[in-house]
């Protein structure tokens, strides 16, 4: 990817694997931009979506042979991310603000996704690595489960 079209600031995670150069800019070409709104979601601020982004892609970047051989790429990809978010500092405390959340996290990941982003089952699938079927199935548990809490704002599916 040319360092000029990411969406992270510059010098972020711009690097590119020695293997596979061309598999990993079409990856992240698909992935950043959605990438980013879901990370910041999760934390609530963009400059700590960017960095958990830019960690994420040089996480990938860093062993994208290993990411390829894995049995599903973006369900791996997923992980990665979540990882980074879940590493980022919210209000002073390292954590994710999807742990005190009703929702299982493939719950409150497609409620965020199809949601709260806009994006099609299929989309939500393909980032998460999965199945329409799956994505279906967790958006209508997450339907059916119904939080305790006041101002939950997963609750609205």
């Amino acid at each position: 990817m040319n360092p000029s079209t990411s969406l992270l600031p510059t010098g972020t995670g711009s690097a590119t694997p020695r293997e596979y150069p061309l598999e990993y800019d079409a990856f992240r070409q698909l992935c950043e931009r959605p990438y980013l709104e879901y990370a910041r979601l999760r934390t609530g601020d963009g400059t700590r979506a960017a960095r958990s982004v830019s960690r994420a892609f040089a996480d990938l970047c860093a062993h994208w042979s290993d990411t390829l051989r894995s049995a599903c790429p973006a369900a791996y990809a997923w992980e990665i991310l979540n990882a980074a978010v879940d590493g980022e500092e919210v209000n002073g405390t390292v954590g994710s603000p999807r742990l005190p959340c009703h929702l299982t996290a493939a719950q409150a990941d497609a409620v965020r996704l199809h949601h709260h982003l806009g994006l099609n089952l299929q989309k939500t699938a393909a980032l998460m690595g999965t199945d329409d079927q799956s994505v279906r199935a967790v958006l209508r548990s997450a339907a059916r489960t119904r939080c305790t809490a006041l101002f939950c704002l997963l609750d609205r599916t």
